[in-house]
């Protein structure tokens, strides 16, 4: 007799529960995640987590599987970004999370959301069925990066003429031109700027007053969210000096370069050559609700 499962949406005085059903529910993941309180309160914040649009799956009245719903704009439609799926290993093989999307839906076309989004690890096969089966359809492959600090290969001359300046008013109209493709969800602008965590952008110029190059990061995590170099000033060097300051800055012991889209060989080239290591490949899919 198949289990009885009630679905729900989920209220702030589930966030103790749903932590720990997070952690129990990646325990076993393809790259097992751990995860202070402080930590997932500020993925809830940057990835604009919505604890009433969150779906939760609930067996004895005990949480079972989940799905985070971030909510927000994505090339210029609103939209629901999947910032976690989590099913406990007791319970996998019932289509929850099918079941859960099906529950999630509704609420999120009547409330004028557009399409979803999401990532998913490429080796994670069932996750990637499971969304297939919703109607989601892959749009891009990303790949993450991160090498200990240590490791870094940062060398050569300081490129000519070249300042690097912290600024507290980050020029994201500017920066835009700077990148040949747009971010993931979580390093978008406006993820950074939601993030309580403490972040830090620098700026290169050139001969003081034309801006060629920017990373913006966070020191803590040793995250990278975006790096860019204006067209005409790439391979001298920017991104390199760049880096170097972020490595001065960081106060992880590891640099972390998350979703970057495989087509861009330039950025991949940049990062490869600095001994940066491929940790792992995710598929970016798409949901269009209308």
């Amino acid at each position: 007799m198949e289990a009885a499962y009630t679905f729900s949406f989920l209220k702030e005085q589930n966030i103790p529960d749903l932590y720990d059903t997070f952690l129990a529910a990646f325990a076993d993941y393809v790259v097992p995640i751990k995860m202070t309180r402080e930590e997932f309160a500020i993925k809830f914040k940057r990835e604009g987590v919505e604890p009433t649009f969150c779906a939760g799956v609930f067996h004895n009245h005990k949480l079972v599987g989940f799905i985070l719903t971030g909510l927000g704009e994505w090339q210029g439609k609103p939209t629901a970004y999947n910032a976690g799926t989590g099913v406990l290993p007791a319970h996998r093989g019932n289509r929850l999370t099918q079941r859960l999307y099906e529950f999630l839906l509704p609420k999120l076309r009547e409330s004028g959301i557009e399409q979803c989004l999401l990532e998913v690890i490429d080796q994670n096969q069932v996750a990637i069925k499971a969304y297939e089966a919703v109607g989601f359809e892959t749009t891009r492959t990303l790949d993450c990066f991160r090498s200990p600090k240590q490791n870094l290969l940062l060398t050569g001359e300081e490129p000519k003429d070249i300042t690097i300046r912290k600024t507290m008013r980050p020029n994201w109209e500017a920066y835009a031109e700077f990148c040949d493709i747009g971010p993931s969800w979580q390093n978008t602008k406006h993820a950074f700027r939601k993030s309580p965590d403490k972040k830090v952008t620098l700026e290169a110029y050139f001969e003081e007053n034309l801006l060629v190059g920017y990373v913006a990061f966070f020191p803590k995590t040793g995250s990278i969210a975006q790096l860019g170099v204006l067209q005409n000033y790439r391979n001298i060097g920017v991104a390199t000096a760049l880096l170097r300051e972020v490595v001065g800055q960081t106060e992880a012991p590891a640099l972390m370069a998350t979703n970057i889209d495989t087509t861009c060989r330039i950025m991949l080239e940049f990062f490869e050559r600095s001994h940066f290591n491929r940790i792992l490949s995710q598929y970016e899919m798409l949901l269009r609700l209308y």
